[in-house]
């Protein structure tokens, strides 16, 4: 679509497009607090997700919000691309330099354990801070998933500032914090399983992903891991 809309300059498509990576990346699908993205959604809205996390999707994702960035110039899409790629590296990548398949969806016989919160464990992380991380992200105290809370933003960040009276600095700096402190905490957890398997195609995909992203932004180290996971493929698999 973006390709057609370079063509034709047709707006719609675009629109079809940003409206699509908007909605993915506020929604559930997205982990807000460790990057990456979840298989697919489970409703209409991107909200619930089937919390398998897979390689390709994830190299596929990183290309086009690479991709999208470079026609709309939308800093959240430069975001996600960050976000999702140190998840890669922190994850999904073998000190070979190889790319692992996928994360499992549960733990501890779960679906989602490793990733839902209820608002209880949030107050107590974040104290003052966890009204405007709860509003933003849609958490309550009857949760908004089977007793729990998977994180998702349906406000615009624009009301939040008028709500609370603060400027958008001081708001970054506080979700930002706010999902330092819940990543750590996270990190106690069991942690999905982990399928290491290194597959060819899979990592040419992602291979091609941080290419993209190094395109768009050139940040050396997404060329470096290109790098790295070429050599991989040349030494190992070929």
């Amino acid at each position: 679509l973006m390709t057609y809309q370079f063509y034709t300059k047709n707006p719609k498509a675009l629109e079809a497009v940003t409206t699509t990576l908007d909605k993915m990346v506020n929604g559930g699908i997205y982990d807000h607090i460790g990057g990456g993205f979840a298989r697919y959604s489970t409703d209409d809205v991107w909200k619930v997700p089937h919390f398998e996390k897979m390689l390709y999707d994830n190299a596929e994702l990183v290309s086009l919000y690479s991709n999208a960035y470079k026609v709309t110039g939308n800093e959240l899409y430069k975001e996600v691309v960050f976000e999702t790629l140190e998840f890669i590296e922190r994850e999904m990548t073998d000190k070979s330099g190889g790319f692992y398949s996928s994360l499992d969806a549960d733990s501890e016989g779960e679906e989602g354990k490793y990733y839902v919160w209820t608002k209880e464990e949030i107050d107590n992380l974040l104290g003052e801070k966890s009204k405007l991380f709860c509003d933003y992200y849609s958490v309550s105290s009857i949760g908004n998933w089977e007793k729990n809370n998977i994180l998702f933003m349906t406000q615009k960040k624009e009301d939040l500032l008028k709500k609370y009276q603060i400027d958008e600095k001081l708001f970054d700096r506080t979700i930002s914090e706010s999902k330092e402190l819940l990543f750590e905490e996270r990190n106690k957890r069991i942690r999905p399983g982990l399928d290491d398997k290194i597959l060819t195609s899979w990592n040419a995909l992602m291979l091609k992903g941080y290419v993209d992203a190094y395109s768009a932004f050139g940040e050396k180290k997404f060329l470096d891991a290109a790098l790295m996971n070429g050599k991989f493929l040349l030494n190992n698999m070929m």
